[in-house]
């Protein structure tokens, strides 16, 4: 059979066929080829998430977990003293050298320490722009609050304690004489007193050597004296 009886053959067999499908037309679904389902995009939520609260958002009060910071400085300054309900997730480490700095000065005139000259330690390691919550972040029994944590510090430099300077200008005042009692210890001040005119009895004693002689010319020179105000 050559090709053009074999193609005059094939058409003569599909004109013998209908051109269109009869309505109830069924294909073997085995002769169909597998397709991969097809999946609907996700559609947006109608109701947005939250944002995320971050750590350096202030939480109202009484929602915070609250802990008492025990802040101690074995070196100068020896300092210690303690931040009871401190809110974990609001109190940084800068709140805490605020509060170092107003317990100390620099010096007697009372002069600030500056901030930077103020280190906190926790564990020894210094710590800065941090919250407590972030510092203790790696102890979760910390974090469920009601516990006590306490940070070092290191005043650079060195500095006075607001308290003991204070009880130290008054030690020194009380040393000082007061001006009535300078004016007391000299002058008429001094020949008012019977120490003094013990002592200048004692003197005579030693240089007369008869203390009834001694006596006597106490009573004179106090006379003396007496009669010439």
């Amino acid at each position: 059979m050559t090709e053009v009886s074999f193609i005059k053959s094939f058409l003569n067999s599909l004109d013998s066929r209908p051109v269109k499908l009869p309505a109830d037309y069924v294909i073997d679904p085995e002769r169909v080829p597998l397709r991969a389902p097809y999946v609907l995009p996700k559609l947006p939520s109608p109701h947005p998430a939250m944002p995320k609260r971050t750590a350096n958002q202030r939480a109202a009060p009484g929602s915070s977990k609250s802990i008492t910071v025990h802040v101690k400085s074995a070196r100068n300054p020896v300092l210690e003293f303690s931040v009871p309900n401190a809110p974990l997730s609001t109190t940084t480490v800068e709140d805490l050298k605020d509060a170092v700095q107003a317990r100390v000065v620099a010096d007697a005139a009372g002069n600030k320490v500056p901030l930077e000259k103020i280190k906190i330690l926790y564990k020894r390691k210094p710590v800065s722009g941090k919250t407590i919550a972030e510092v203790v972040a790696d102890e979760p029994g910390m974090l469920s609050g009601g516990k006590a944590v306490e940070f070092g510090v290191m005043v650079m430099g060195g500095a006075l304690v607001v308290e003991k300077q204070q009880e130290q200008q008054q030690e020194e005042e009380r040393e000082q004489p007061s001006t009535a009692e300078a004016a007391a210890a000299s002058g008429d001040g001094v020949l008012g007193t019977e120490a003094f005119w013990d002592d200048l009895q004692g003197f005579l004693e030693q240089r007369v050597g008869d203390k009834g002689e001694a006596e006597r010319l106490r009573g004179l020179f106090k006379g003396a004296w007496g009669s010439s105000r």
